[in-house]
């Protein structure tokens, strides 16, 4: 999200006040998060990441112009006329519980947990934090033959973090290499929700979605595979969770996802909303809503103004609607 249309819009929305910017019809404010820790996380080197004083904090931002709704409410009310927000959560990640949901129930906000089924009860590891663990370690120790390698395979440590789901062997090559052991790591630091973690999150109220089965990049995968990531997640769902809304957010983004399959699993009831990541914008297919990432560097009155005022200047040129192939 920082090409240099957003970056001017932000500078811009400096001159305009956050009242004026926030009231107009719009989008519904679709605001997420991954995780939220005090802790340095050696496994999340692909996003900054709150603490817990700089989430409350941007909570209370948000809570000052917009009013929380349900993923229930959402579905009943697709364009309310008053400034409403739903907040949502990426990847089921364990501080989903032990920092996030206090916070939230605390303050009285509704919130969508979007798990990757692969990864529950820490059977498997997201590649990019693989890649984040790779490159911790080499920054600590050094290791002249895995470096040789991943350079073979056209990695460095400028670049290792953008490797993909395709690209996931190589890591655990390397990381065999250099003794570096993802199943332990998984086993003593436990970074994912289990299933028990993840109903009892449903119990207190929060919606529970699908994020894909082992979070691969869907502009890399042909359209059944497409498919099947969606339907694999969300029968994972239906049998531990049996959520009253079938709800799906595409892992980083939903490019060269087809119309005609998010009309289709509507139509099939694989899914009732799925969710994009491309910001503030509309979108041409009813059931699929544009959510906005908040972890980016900047503070979240800037952020935020900017990124309305960014819509506003792609609404004037009718360019404020995402359509897919």
């Amino acid at each position: 999200m920082a090409d240099f249309p957003r970056s001017a819009s932000i500078h811009l929305a400096r001159f305009f006040s956050a009242e004026n910017l926030y009231h107009s019809h719009g989008p519904i404010f679709l605001p997420f998060y991954h995780t939220v820790s005090n802790k340095n996380l050696n496994y999340i080197k692909n996003y900054p990441y709150r603490n817990e004083k700089e989430f409350e904090r941007e909570l209370d931002y948000i809570l000052n112009y917009f009013t929380p709704v349900s993923l229930e409410d959402l579905m009943a009310t697709p364009a309310p006329d008053k400034k409403v927000f739903h907040l949502s959560f990426d990847d089921g990640l364990k501080e989903c519980t032990e920092i996030i949901a206090p916070i939230l129930l605390r303050k009285g906000i509704p919130a969508t947990f979007f798990i990757n089924t692969g990864f529950v009860d820490n059977k498997n590891l997201f590649h990019r934090y693989k890649a984040s663990l790779i490159l911790t370690h080499l920054k600590q120790t050094p290791d002249v033959q895995a470096e040789l390698f991943l350079n073979e395979h056209g990695f460095n440590r400028e670049n290792i973090l953008r490797a993909n789901f395709q690209q996931s062997d190589i890591l655990d090559e390397a990381a065999e290499l250099m003794e570096l052991d993802f199943g332990s790591f998984l086993e003593n630091e436990r970074p994912y929700l289990s299933t028990k973690e993840i109903k009892k999150l449903h119990k207190n109220g929060f919606s529970i979605g699908g994020h894909g089965h082992d979070h691969p990049e869907f502009c890399t995968l042909k359209p059944k595979e497409q498919r099947r990531q969606i339907e694999k997640s969300m029968e994972w769902l239906d049998k531990h969770i049996q959520p009253k809304i079938k709800a799906f957010s595409f892992p980083f983004t939903d490019d060269k996802v087809s119309e005609k399959l998010l009309k289709k699993l509507k139509k099939d009831a694989v899914c009732d909303i799925t969710f994009g990541t491309a910001g503030l914008k509309y979108d041409t297919v009813s059931s699929h809503l544009q959510r906005v990432p908040m972890e980016q560097n900047r503070d979240v009155n800037s952020f935020l103004k900017g990124e309305f005022l960014y819509f506003k200047l792609r609404k004037m040129i009718g360019k404020c609607t995402v359509k897919h192939p």
